[in-house]
């Protein structure tokens, strides 16, 4: 057993950095939007036609086989009834956290089309496996493949449902049995809304029991009913047996936080630079600014403090040129590639002003700005400041755009209110309700509040900075 959800979060997070982290989603993940269980589909309105009654012990496959053994309905038109249910093209926001994350394999025995749904939504370019055939279907350009063990609406015909299917799974679909058997040896995978009550899932994972140490993660809500428990607590103590660890969940609503845990950390060391500045004397002089920014850059990519962070820029002015100088040395001297830490947005204004007569610029900034900030966990904020049409040093709106598109993107929002201008108001403003920004962590608003010192040393700001990264992406106890 697992103690804590932190310990799941970790050690997936670890191996999602590693490229090994894959997830097997049961028919529980999707409930929200199919409502429906093999209660629902099998046992309760099959058991009356074949002459049982609710309480029966048989197995859903069971159920389904004798029915189809005593109706003359034809199995393709069964199937079809079934898979009906299962249309929809919706996703949740859990899904799409799924979609997002790198994620290379994503298997499933459900029916539905919800996870490729959402790696639609994301762009991702995808590859399915819903049946023996589709394996000899290489798509070169994919990112991803969705293993579809048990068939889909897309090919309902073949969809296992009967106890023959079930029976005769290792001679129709042997390439399902190997590919799994492949992932269980490289990969960690995360068992979310499964129940493993399919034969030909567990019979693979007994297969696998050959000393291998790759550890896998399941999570399962707690029995209530104490009858029950010492039945699940010998299970979930049997399945051990193939280096499956399991974590109890009170509520069912705790694997979607679980599944946020896990993208933030992952996606917080990926930080955005936002800040745009024609001045920088409410921090200092020039020099001054310009070092603060360049050592920013610098010490984030640096592998010995900053364990080469990944950065996304919009190339603010007065930001985004200075940024990139420190950024290509910390790369130059850690031999690094420059473009594996620097990920830039610059906006493409002659573009976009051939379309200001049919649209406003900033309706079609905040889509480009969307998109650049779903690439970070954690958004830092810096000066902020631009000159109007008289001249005059105000503040820059669109940083405050990219706050208010970070916030709603659930990311980490930390202004150093220290550089002034927008970013001050921002620090204030987050200081004044942390909690709702970046949630219960008082280590962390503490840090804030030392980034909201006027004036705050360089050398002060960057090791606050780190360390705020250093914490929600690899050290999360110490929030």
């Amino acid at each position: 057993m697992i103690e804590s959800k932190e310990i799941l979060i970790n050690e997936y997070v670890n191996a999602l950095r590693m490229n090994s982290a894959s997830v097997f989603i049961g028919a529980g993940f999707s409930y929200n939007l199919v409502h429906l269980d093999w209660d629902k589909l099998i046992k309760q309105p099959l058991l009356e036609e074949i002459g049982l009654t609710q309480d029966s012990a048989l197995s859903n496959p069971k159920i389904a086989q004798y029915y189809m053994n005593t109706t003359g309905k034809s199995l393709e038109e069964f199937k079809k009834e079934v898979a009906v249910h299962f249309i929809t093209e919706k996703f949740e926001y859990k899904h799409e956290l799924l979609a997002r994350l790198p994620i290379r394999n994503y298997w499933t025995t459900n029916y539905d089309t919800i996870i490729e749904n959402a790696l639609k939504y994301v762009r991702k370019t995808f590859d399915i496996k819903n049946d023996n055939v589709s394996f000899a279907n290489i798509y070169d350009s994919r990112n991803s493949i969705v293993y579809k063990v048990h068939g889909d609406i897309n090919t309902y015909k073949d969809i296992i449902i009967t106890e023959d299917d079930y029976d005769a799974f290792e001679q129709t679909h042997p390439n399902f049995y190997t590919a799994l058997e492949h992932e269980l040896s490289l990969n960690t995978m995360l068992f979310i809304g499964y129940s493993f009550n399919d034969p030909d899932i567990t019979k693979k994972l007994k297969l696998k029991n050959d000393g291998n140490l790759v550890k896998h993660f399941f999570i399962i809500k707690k029995e209530q009913q104490v009858d029950k428990q010492r039945e699940q607590e010998l299970f979930l103590k049997d399945i051990e047996r193939y280096s499956i660890q399991s974590l109890y969940i009170d509520e069912y609503n705790e694997v979607k936080e679980i599944v946020e845990a896990i993208y933030k950390q992952y996606m917080s060391y990926k930080v955005l630079i936002s800040g745009s500045a024609h001045a920088y004397t409410e921090y200092g002089s020039d020099e001054e600014a310009r070092d603060l920014i360049y050592s920013l850059g610098y010490h984030l990519v640096d592998m010995d403090k900053g364990h080469g962070i990944k950065i996304i820029n919009g190339n603010g002015f007065g930001i985004g040129p200075v940024l990139y100088e420190g950024v290509a040395e910390a790369a130059a001297i850690n031999d690094l590639d420059m473009a594996d830490y620097l990920k830039l947005y610059p906006f493409p204004k002659k573009y976009y002003s051939q379309h200001i007569k049919t649209k406003s610029l900033e309706s079609i900034y905040n889509p480009y700005r969307e998109k650049m900030i779903h690439q970070c966990g954690i958004a830092f904020f810096l000066f902020g400041n631009k000159k109007n049409a008289n001249g005059e040093i105000i503040n820059a709106d669109g940083v405050k755009k990219e706050f208010d598109i970070a916030v709603e993107q659930k990311k980490y929002v930390f202004p150093i209110g220290a550089t002034g201008y927008q970013a001050k108001e921002l620090a204030d403003l987050v200081l004044s309700n942390f909690e709702y920004y970046n949630g219960d962590m008082l280590s962390l608003k503490e840090l804030l509040k030392q980034l909201n010192t006027p004036r705050l040393p360089k050398d002060e700001i960057i090791n606050i900075v780190l360390t705020i990264i250093d914490i929600l992406a690899f050290r999360p106890k110490s929030k």
